[in-house]
């Protein structure tokens, strides 16, 4: 299930509760769209490479299957920290 390590890890427990409410909110709604942008902003605000990388891969997968323009940016990102 998506999302499912996230919320049970403390990964979400580190971004901010509105975002994270944002975040389950969102995979309710089935916004991928919204969740592109949520995840990205999960990732900045990441304290570990490890969950900003988690983080963005959700945000890239989601990019990917809407056609997303922030794809080619969150690419990037993944493939600096040797994730892509």
């Amino acid at each position: 299930m998506i999302g499912s390590f996230a919320k049970s890890k403390c990964i979400v427990a580190c971004i901010a509760d509105d975002l994270n409410a944002m975040i389950l909110a969102a995979h309710a709604c089935k916004d991928h769209w919204g969740l592109v942008e949520l995840y990205t902003r999960a990732s900045d605000l990441a304290v570990e490479q490890d969950a900003e990388c988690f983080f963005l891969t959700y945000a890239y997968v989601f990019a990917l299957q809407t056609g997303h323009p922030n794809q080619i940016d969150l690419k990037a990102r993944l493939k600096h920290y040797g994730r892509e």
